[in-house]
């Protein structure tokens, strides 16, 4: 079985700030990723899905915002009938994160998701048939480095999820609990702009401690300096 991972971009965080703290800031992110599979019997079969989402930083620390993901798995046999499976979800996300140390440039960061998701079947033009809805609960934590030009870099290793899933014709629902730390691991390029209160132009992070320090020497410099009083020769004689 051959298999052709096309794109997979995860992770990916857009902020309207300078750096990943800044409050009163717009936060958006992302990933996609789409895989093939194909047999030598022409069976082929198609998995992608998209997780974007939206946030407002209110502190250094926090973000609320709201997260939708939709996929499908698909397949298709040598005779052209194709089979598809569609997921869906939706639902508020909460973050924390945080610098580490006195440092400007490592950071990490925690995201917790609460969503409602779902899904249905279809095949060659035939009505939905399989639906099924469900919560999903997740908590994952992530690495941030930035890297320059308010560029930033995400790492993740898996989380742990709680995931309810109730077919249309049952009475009863199947709960997973999923615990994969170390099991995956994501790789993701984020990109801070700054479009915020201060109105600034494009910046590298940590440049407020540094224009801070700055203006402190600005004023030190600029203080008037006592003159030192001198002694004339009358009062020595």
């Amino acid at each position: 079985m051959k298999r052709l991972i096309l794109a997979c971009l995860t992770a990916g965080t857009l902020a309207t700030s300078a750096n990943a703290q800044e409050p009163k800031s717009i936060l958006l992110y992302g990933d996609i990723n789409l895989t093939t599979n194909r047999n030598p019997g022409l069976y082929k079969t198609t998995d992608w899905d998209a997780k974007p989402g939206i946030g407002y930083q209110f502190n250094r620390n926090w973000t609320l915002g709201l997260a939708i993901g939709w996929g499908q798995h698909a397949t298709k046999d040598s005779s052209a009938i194709k089979n598809t499976d569609n997921l869906y979800q939706i639902g508020p996300f909460a973050r924390y994160s945080r610098y580490i140390g006195r440092s400007e440039t490592f950071f990490w960061y925690s995201q917790l998701d609460l969503q409602y998701q779902g899904g249905y079947h279809t095949s060659m033009g035939d009505p939905a048939t399989a639906k099924h809805t469900g919560i999903y609960v997740g908590l994952y934590p992530a690495l941030g480095i930035n890297v320059g030009r308010a560029l930033c870099l995400n790492f993740s290793i898996g989380g742990i999820s709680y995931a309810t899933d109730k077919m249309s014709n049952q009475t009863y629902s199947n709960n997973t609990f999923n615990l994969n730390f170390g099991h995956e691991w994501n790789v993701g390029i984020s990109k801070n702009f700054n479009t915020g209160h201060k109105m600034h132009s494009h910046h590298e992070p940590g440049d407020e401690v540094h224009h801070r320090k700055m203006d402190k020497d600005d004023d030190d410099d600029s203080a008037p300096k006592p003159k030192k009083k001198e002694r004339s020769r009358d009062d020595d004689e």
